[in-house]
């Protein structure tokens, strides 16, 4: 493509916008319409003839909340604590939650789904770096290891939520000096 053929880029968010904003994803006026071409040049208006070009629907770049997140939502209002809140921003997605452990320590969390599984990440109180991982099951990044295998994740929002709770519990007996309770991996230090 040269430099004449190069698409003014404020045109194209003017007329993408546009197009938007009145619900015409494929305009019939040829002047409103964007066109790309096999090599993945970009034409807005009137597009040449002679070449293959695929037309572009114009409509709202969007994600639906479908599926596994629809269900979540549904779970996370009924099962999670009442001040549960559901994070979406671009450097966060997920749900974020505080409660009381078992022995009375206040603690934050933010569950989330990284794709393959769903991670817990410990917000408050700050512990990461404190205690080894071994012997607290916290990553030094703030995620808590949940399970033995791969990503440290859960299959689910519900187990990653209940067993960040068990975790907490444990936590509070490795913060009261013992070692960590809920794991076998943690037996030795018990002398079992």
């Amino acid at each position: 493509m040269t430099d004449v053929e190069r698409t003014d880029l404020n045109r194209l968010r003017d007329i993408i916008r546009s197009a938007q904003q009145s619900g015409d994803q494929y305009p019939v006026d040829p002047k409103a319409r964007v066109a790309v071409g096999s090599e993945g040049e970009i034409y807005t208006g009137d597009a040449p003839t002679g070449r293959p070009l695929s037309k572009v629907q114009h409509g709202t770049f969007a994600a639906r909340v479908r599926g596994r997140e629809v269900e979540d939502l549904q779970w996370a209002a009924q099962h999670m604590p009442r001040n549960t809140r559901f994070i979406d921003h671009r450097d966060a997605r997920g749900w974020c939650y505080s409660f009381r452990s078992q022995m009375g320590r206040p603690y934050t969390m933010f569950a989330y789904f990284d794709g393959m599984s769903y991670q817990v990440k410990l917000v408050e109180p700050r512990l990461e770096g404190l205690l080894g991982v071994h012997s607290s099951h916290l990553f030094a990044n703030g995620k808590l290891c949940l399970s033995q295998h791969g990503g440290s994740g859960q299959p689910s929002l519900e187990e990653a939520y209940s067993k960040s709770v068990l975790w907490a519990t444990g936590m509070d007996v490795v913060l009261a000096g013992y070692p960590f309770p809920f794991s076998v991996n943690n037996e030795v230090e018990y002398d079992l």
